[in-house]
Protein backbone atom coordinates (compact mmCIF):
# COMPACT_ATOMS: atom_id res chain seq x y z
CA UNK A 1 0.00 0.00 0.00
CA UNK A 2 3.14 2.41 0.43
CA UNK A 3 2.78 2.33 -3.39
CA UNK A 4 -0.07 4.10 -3.42
CA UNK A 5 0.78 6.74 -1.16
CA UNK A 6 -1.56 4.74 1.91
CA UNK A 7 0.41 4.30 5.42
CA UNK A 8 -1.85 1.15 6.77
CA UNK A 9 -1.81 -1.06 9.51
CA UNK A 10 -4.54 -3.88 11.22
CA UNK A 11 -4.05 -5.87 14.23
CA UNK A 12 -3.39 -9.88 14.68
CA UNK A 13 -5.97 -11.97 12.98
CA UNK A 14 -8.12 -9.39 10.85
CA UNK A 15 -8.23 -10.30 7.30
CA UNK A 16 -4.81 -9.25 5.44
CA UNK A 17 -6.48 -8.26 1.55
CA UNK A 18 -4.15 -8.67 -1.51
CA UNK A 19 -3.94 -5.60 -2.89
CA UNK A 20 -3.53 -6.46 -6.33
CA UNK A 21 -6.39 -8.17 -6.17
CA UNK A 22 -8.85 -5.30 -4.85
CA UNK A 23 -7.34 -3.11 -6.96
CA UNK A 24 -8.40 -5.14 -10.16
CA UNK A 25 -12.07 -4.55 -8.47
CA UNK A 26 -12.03 -1.06 -8.30
CA UNK A 27 -10.91 -0.81 -11.93
CA UNK A 28 -13.91 -2.74 -12.72
CA UNK A 29 -16.16 -0.73 -11.15
CA UNK A 30 -14.48 1.90 -12.43
CA UNK A 31 -14.90 0.53 -16.36
CA UNK A 32 -18.90 0.06 -15.07
CA UNK A 33 -19.00 3.45 -14.39
CA UNK A 34 -17.11 4.92 -17.19
CA UNK A 35 -19.35 3.01 -19.52
CA UNK A 36 -22.09 3.82 -21.75
CA UNK A 37 -24.32 0.92 -20.66
CA UNK A 38 -26.66 2.82 -18.72
CA UNK A 39 -26.57 6.53 -18.44
CA UNK A 40 -25.72 8.13 -15.74
CA UNK A 41 -27.51 9.46 -12.86
CA UNK A 42 -25.31 10.98 -10.30
CA UNK A 43 -26.51 14.41 -9.65
CA UNK A 44 -22.99 14.98 -8.16
CA UNK A 45 -21.42 15.91 -11.48
CA UNK A 46 -18.35 13.92 -11.57
CA UNK A 47 -17.71 13.32 -7.97
CA UNK A 48 -18.22 9.19 -7.39
CA UNK A 49 -19.65 8.44 -4.42
CA UNK A 50 -19.55 4.15 -3.28
CA UNK A 51 -20.53 2.40 -0.54
CA UNK A 52 -18.44 -0.36 0.90
CA UNK A 53 -20.44 -3.38 2.90
CA UNK A 54 -17.96 -4.62 6.02
CA UNK A 55 -15.01 -2.73 5.21
CA UNK A 56 -13.04 -4.45 7.65
CA UNK A 57 -10.49 -3.16 9.86
CA UNK A 58 -8.75 -2.96 7.00
CA UNK A 59 -11.03 -0.51 5.01
CA UNK A 60 -8.93 -1.75 1.96
CA UNK A 61 -11.69 -0.42 -0.44
CA UNK A 62 -12.13 3.24 0.39
CA UNK A 63 -8.43 3.52 0.71
CA UNK A 64 -7.36 2.39 -2.76
CA UNK A 65 -11.01 4.06 -4.46
CA UNK A 66 -9.99 7.54 -2.45
CA UNK A 67 -6.03 7.45 -3.21
CA UNK A 68 -6.19 6.04 -6.57
CA UNK A 69 -9.52 7.56 -8.04
CA UNK A 70 -10.76 10.19 -5.94
CA UNK A 71 -13.68 8.74 -4.83
CA UNK A 72 -15.95 9.29 -1.52
CA UNK A 73 -17.27 5.97 0.58
CA UNK A 74 -19.53 5.72 3.26
CA UNK A 75 -17.75 2.13 4.79
CA UNK A 76 -20.12 0.00 6.62
CA UNK A 77 -19.34 -2.27 9.83
CA UNK A 78 -20.52 -3.32 13.03
CA UNK A 79 -17.22 -5.35 15.57
CA UNK A 80 -15.72 -3.12 17.52
CA UNK A 81 -12.19 -3.98 16.08
CA UNK A 82 -13.27 -3.09 12.60
CA UNK A 83 -14.68 0.03 13.13
CA UNK A 84 -11.70 0.85 15.36
CA UNK A 85 -9.01 0.12 13.16
CA UNK A 86 -11.09 1.42 9.92
CA UNK A 87 -11.26 4.75 11.55
CA UNK A 88 -7.45 5.00 12.39
CA UNK A 89 -6.58 3.96 8.79
CA UNK A 90 -8.78 6.71 7.66
CA UNK A 91 -6.88 9.15 9.92
CA UNK A 92 -3.86 7.95 8.72
CA UNK A 93 -4.10 8.96 5.35
CA UNK A 94 -5.65 12.94 6.26
CA UNK A 95 -4.78 13.30 2.53
CA UNK A 96 -8.23 11.35 1.80
CA UNK A 97 -9.99 11.39 5.11
CA UNK A 98 -12.73 13.55 4.38
CA UNK A 99 -13.57 11.52 1.30
CA UNK A 100 -14.35 8.05 3.73
CA UNK A 101 -17.11 7.91 6.24
CA UNK A 102 -17.03 4.73 8.70
CA UNK A 103 -20.19 3.91 9.35
CA UNK A 104 -21.73 1.66 12.07
CA UNK A 105 -24.35 -0.91 11.76
CA UNK A 106 -25.13 -1.14 14.90
CA UNK A 107 -26.75 2.51 15.13
CA UNK A 108 -29.21 1.81 12.54
CA UNK A 109 -32.88 1.98 13.67
CA UNK A 110 -34.09 -1.81 13.12
CA UNK A 111 -31.05 -3.35 13.94
CA UNK A 112 -31.58 -6.11 16.53
CA UNK A 113 -30.33 -6.52 20.25
CA UNK A 114 -29.72 -8.36 22.62
CA UNK A 115 -33.33 -8.08 23.68
CA UNK A 116 -34.36 -10.21 20.59
CA UNK A 117 -33.48 -13.62 21.51
CA UNK A 118 -36.33 -15.14 21.15
CA UNK A 119 -36.70 -13.66 17.61
CA UNK A 120 -34.86 -16.34 16.10
CA UNK A 121 -33.29 -13.69 14.91
CA UNK A 122 -29.29 -12.34 14.83
CA UNK A 123 -28.42 -11.07 18.34
CA UNK A 124 -24.82 -8.63 19.18
CA UNK A 125 -23.15 -9.99 22.13
CA UNK A 126 -21.78 -6.75 24.60
CA UNK A 127 -18.32 -7.49 23.16
CA UNK A 128 -19.77 -6.40 19.37
CA UNK A 129 -19.12 -9.58 17.98
CA UNK A 130 -19.86 -8.09 14.67
CA UNK A 131 -20.80 -8.07 10.96
CA UNK A 132 -21.55 -11.30 10.07
CA UNK A 133 -22.87 -13.55 13.11
CA UNK A 134 -25.12 -15.98 13.15
CA UNK A 135 -28.63 -17.22 13.67
CA UNK A 136 -28.71 -18.08 17.54
CA UNK A 137 -31.48 -20.90 17.05
CA UNK A 138 -30.80 -22.51 13.82
CA UNK A 139 -27.47 -23.56 12.68
CA UNK A 140 -25.27 -23.10 9.73
CA UNK A 141 -26.25 -26.39 8.75
CA UNK A 142 -30.22 -26.45 8.89
CA UNK A 143 -30.83 -22.11 8.05
CA UNK A 144 -29.24 -21.22 4.34
CA UNK A 145 -31.02 -17.91 4.73
CA UNK A 146 -29.40 -15.00 5.98
CA UNK A 147 -30.31 -13.75 9.73
CA UNK A 148 -27.26 -11.51 10.49
CA UNK A 149 -27.32 -7.84 10.38
CA UNK A 150 -28.39 -5.11 7.79
CA UNK A 151 -26.66 -4.99 4.62
CA UNK A 152 -27.83 -2.24 3.32
CA UNK A 153 -31.58 -1.55 4.02
CA UNK A 154 -31.44 0.40 7.30
CA UNK A 155 -27.80 1.13 6.90
CA UNK A 156 -28.38 3.20 3.67
CA UNK A 157 -30.08 6.65 4.89
CA UNK A 158 -33.22 8.19 3.52
CA UNK A 159 -32.66 10.52 -0.10
CA UNK A 160 -29.16 8.81 0.08
CA UNK A 161 -27.37 8.33 -3.75
CA UNK A 162 -24.18 6.13 -4.71
CA UNK A 163 -22.94 5.36 -7.78
CA UNK A 164 -22.39 1.57 -6.22
CA UNK A 165 -22.07 -0.45 -3.49
CA UNK A 166 -18.91 -2.98 -3.34
CA UNK A 167 -18.44 -5.99 -1.33
CA UNK A 168 -16.08 -9.02 -0.12
CA UNK A 169 -18.77 -11.16 1.24
CA UNK A 170 -18.16 -14.17 3.87
CA UNK A 171 -17.64 -16.92 1.77
CA UNK A 172 -17.83 -19.98 3.78
CA UNK A 173 -20.89 -21.18 5.75
CA UNK A 174 -18.58 -22.04 8.73
CA UNK A 175 -15.13 -21.95 10.23
CA UNK A 176 -14.03 -25.59 9.38
CA UNK A 177 -15.19 -24.91 5.82
CA UNK A 178 -12.50 -21.79 5.44
CA UNK A 179 -9.82 -23.91 7.04
CA UNK A 180 -10.17 -26.77 4.48
CA UNK A 181 -10.10 -24.19 1.50
CA UNK A 182 -6.36 -24.58 0.99
CA UNK A 183 -6.67 -21.10 -1.29
CA UNK A 184 -7.30 -19.05 1.54
CA UNK A 185 -4.38 -17.72 2.68
CA UNK A 186 -4.82 -14.17 3.93
CA UNK A 187 -6.37 -14.78 7.42
CA UNK A 188 -9.24 -13.54 8.47
CA UNK A 189 -12.27 -13.62 11.48
CA UNK A 190 -14.93 -15.45 11.74
CA UNK A 191 -16.98 -12.18 11.41
CA UNK A 192 -15.02 -11.72 8.09
CA UNK A 193 -14.98 -15.41 6.76
CA UNK A 194 -18.08 -16.92 7.78
CA UNK A 195 -22.01 -16.62 8.05
CA UNK A 196 -24.70 -18.99 7.51
CA UNK A 197 -25.70 -19.88 4.30
CA UNK A 198 -22.33 -18.19 3.28
CA UNK A 199 -21.23 -16.20 0.24
CA UNK A 200 -24.79 -17.40 -1.41
CA UNK A 201 -27.18 -16.15 1.49
CA UNK A 202 -25.06 -13.08 1.79
CA UNK A 203 -25.06 -11.94 -1.63
CA UNK A 204 -28.95 -12.95 -2.11
CA UNK A 205 -29.61 -10.84 0.79
CA UNK A 206 -27.97 -7.41 -1.05
CA UNK A 207 -29.88 -8.78 -3.52
CA UNK A 208 -32.84 -8.61 -1.62
CA UNK A 209 -32.16 -5.21 -0.27
CA UNK A 210 -31.37 -4.17 -4.12
CA UNK A 211 -35.18 -4.76 -4.94
CA UNK A 212 -36.18 -1.98 -2.31
CA UNK A 213 -33.51 0.56 -2.93
CA UNK A 214 -33.25 0.41 -6.71
CA UNK A 215 -32.49 3.12 -8.04
CA UNK A 216 -30.62 4.25 -4.80
CA UNK A 217 -27.20 3.09 -6.65
CA UNK A 218 -26.38 2.86 -10.05
CA UNK A 219 -24.80 -0.53 -9.76
CA UNK A 220 -24.83 -2.89 -6.99
CA UNK A 221 -21.62 -5.65 -7.39
CA UNK A 222 -20.57 -8.26 -5.34
CA UNK A 223 -17.25 -10.22 -5.43
CA UNK A 224 -18.03 -14.03 -5.65
CA UNK A 225 -15.74 -16.94 -4.59
CA UNK A 226 -17.55 -20.10 -6.13
CA UNK A 227 -18.79 -20.44 -9.75
CA UNK A 228 -21.48 -22.15 -8.79
CA UNK A 229 -22.87 -19.55 -6.34
CA UNK A 230 -22.56 -17.48 -9.12
CA UNK A 231 -24.72 -19.07 -11.74
CA UNK A 232 -27.73 -18.91 -9.02
CA UNK A 233 -26.88 -15.65 -8.29
CA UNK A 234 -27.60 -14.28 -11.76
CA UNK A 235 -30.59 -16.48 -11.71
CA UNK A 236 -32.37 -14.88 -8.89
CA UNK A 237 -31.10 -11.15 -10.50
CA UNK A 238 -32.96 -12.99 -13.74
CA UNK A 239 -35.82 -13.51 -11.60
CA UNK A 240 -35.95 -10.12 -9.79
CA UNK A 241 -36.08 -8.26 -13.03
CA UNK A 242 -32.68 -6.24 -12.99
CA UNK A 243 -32.18 -4.32 -16.09
CA UNK A 244 -28.26 -5.59 -16.64
CA UNK A 245 -25.98 -8.29 -15.23
CA UNK A 246 -22.19 -8.12 -15.66
CA UNK A 247 -19.68 -10.41 -14.48
CA UNK A 248 -16.26 -10.32 -14.83
CA UNK A 249 -13.26 -13.06 -13.59
CA UNK A 250 -10.16 -11.79 -11.37
CA UNK A 251 -6.83 -14.28 -11.04
CA UNK A 252 -4.68 -12.79 -8.73
CA UNK A 253 -1.57 -15.54 -7.85
CA UNK A 254 -3.55 -19.06 -6.41
CA UNK A 255 -6.83 -17.20 -5.99
CA UNK A 256 -9.91 -16.58 -8.36
CA UNK A 257 -12.90 -14.81 -7.63
CA UNK A 258 -15.64 -13.34 -9.61
CA UNK A 259 -17.31 -9.78 -9.95
CA UNK A 260 -21.11 -9.73 -10.29
CA UNK A 261 -22.79 -6.14 -10.76
CA UNK A 262 -26.26 -5.43 -11.56
CA UNK A 263 -28.44 -2.46 -12.11
CA UNK A 264 -32.01 -1.19 -12.10
CA UNK A 265 -31.20 1.91 -14.07
CA UNK A 266 -32.79 1.43 -17.53
CA UNK A 267 -30.42 0.70 -20.18
CA UNK A 268 -28.95 3.58 -22.70
CA UNK A 269 -30.87 3.44 -25.53
CA UNK A 270 -28.86 2.44 -29.06
CA UNK A 271 -30.06 3.11 -32.93
CA UNK A 272 -28.80 -0.01 -34.84
CA UNK A 273 -29.36 -0.28 -38.16
CA UNK A 274 -31.88 -2.55 -39.19
CA UNK A 275 -29.52 -4.46 -41.93
CA UNK A 276 -26.76 -4.97 -39.81
CA UNK A 277 -27.18 -8.57 -38.47
CA UNK A 278 -25.55 -9.57 -34.88
CA UNK A 279 -23.07 -12.18 -34.80
CA UNK A 280 -22.50 -14.61 -31.99
CA UNK A 281 -19.39 -16.64 -31.83
CA UNK A 282 -17.93 -19.14 -29.84
CA UNK A 283 -14.35 -19.89 -29.74
CA UNK A 284 -12.47 -22.24 -28.24
CA UNK A 285 -8.63 -24.32 -28.17
CA UNK A 286 -8.47 -28.62 -28.54
CA UNK A 287 -4.79 -29.60 -27.33
CA UNK A 288 -4.03 -32.80 -28.63
CA UNK A 289 -0.26 -34.47 -28.55
CA UNK A 290 0.99 -30.84 -28.31
CA UNK A 291 -0.88 -29.57 -30.96
CA UNK A 292 -3.27 -27.08 -30.77
CA UNK A 293 -6.73 -26.35 -32.68
CA UNK A 294 -8.60 -23.14 -32.65
CA UNK A 295 -12.24 -24.38 -33.86
CA UNK A 296 -14.55 -21.23 -34.43
CA UNK A 297 -18.16 -21.24 -34.37
CA UNK A 298 -20.43 -18.34 -35.86
CA UNK A 299 -23.84 -17.51 -36.09
CA UNK A 300 -24.41 -15.70 -38.91
CA UNK A 301 -28.21 -15.22 -39.11
CA UNK A 302 -30.48 -17.05 -36.48
CA UNK A 303 -30.49 -21.21 -37.37
CA UNK A 304 -27.16 -20.13 -39.87
CA UNK A 305 -23.94 -21.72 -38.10
CA UNK A 306 -20.48 -21.45 -39.41
CA UNK A 307 -17.99 -23.64 -38.37
CA UNK A 308 -14.23 -22.85 -38.93
CA UNK A 309 -11.35 -24.54 -37.55
CA UNK A 310 -7.29 -23.80 -37.87
CA UNK A 311 -4.05 -25.90 -36.52
CA UNK A 312 -1.96 -23.77 -34.94
CA UNK A 313 1.29 -25.02 -36.00
CA UNK A 314 0.69 -24.52 -39.85
CA UNK A 315 4.26 -26.47 -40.40
CA UNK A 316 2.86 -29.69 -39.11
CA UNK A 317 2.05 -32.51 -41.36
CA UNK A 318 -1.41 -33.31 -39.56
CA UNK A 319 -2.33 -29.54 -41.16
CA UNK A 320 -4.13 -31.03 -44.10
CA UNK A 321 -5.55 -33.69 -42.50
CA UNK A 322 -7.44 -31.23 -40.18
CA UNK A 323 -9.11 -28.87 -42.65
CA UNK A 324 -10.08 -32.16 -44.43
CA UNK A 325 -11.50 -33.60 -40.96
CA UNK A 326 -13.28 -29.64 -40.12
CA UNK A 327 -14.50 -29.49 -44.28
CA UNK A 328 -16.42 -32.84 -43.44
CA UNK A 329 -17.72 -31.70 -40.25
CA UNK A 330 -19.20 -29.37 -42.35
CA UNK A 331 -20.59 -30.75 -44.92
CA UNK A 332 -22.31 -33.36 -42.82
CA UNK A 333 -23.76 -30.55 -41.08
CA UNK A 334 -25.55 -28.87 -43.83
CA UNK A 335 -26.81 -31.89 -45.33
CA UNK A 336 -28.00 -32.79 -42.09
CA UNK A 337 -29.59 -29.28 -41.18
CA UNK A 338 -30.57 -28.67 -44.49
CA UNK A 339 -32.30 -31.63 -45.47
CA UNK A 340 -34.16 -31.41 -41.73
CA UNK A 341 -35.09 -27.73 -43.25
CA UNK A 342 -36.47 -28.61 -46.52
CA UNK A 343 -38.19 -31.45 -44.82
CA UNK A 344 -39.52 -28.94 -42.89
CA UNK A 345 -40.69 -26.77 -45.54
CA UNK A 346 -42.47 -29.41 -47.64
CA UNK A 347 -44.79 -30.87 -44.68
Amino acid sequence: LHDHGLHWWIPDGQLCPTVPNRSNYIHWIEDLLSSDIIPKTNSNGDNVRGFDIGTGANCIYPLLGASLLGWSFVASDMTDVALEWAERNVKSNPHISELIEIRNVRCSPNTPTPEGLNNGESVYSEEGEGLLSSSIDMPASEDKSYHGPPILLDVVRDGERFDFCMCNPPFFESIEEAGLNPKTSCGGTHEEMVCPGGEKAFITRIIDDSVVLKLSFRWYTSMVGRKVNLKFLISKLREVGVTIVKTTEFVQGQTCRWGLAWSFVPPAKKIISPHVTEKNMLSFMLEVSNLSFRVSVFQQIPGTLLVKGSLQHRDSPLSGLFSSIIQQLEDALRRKFCREKAGANYS
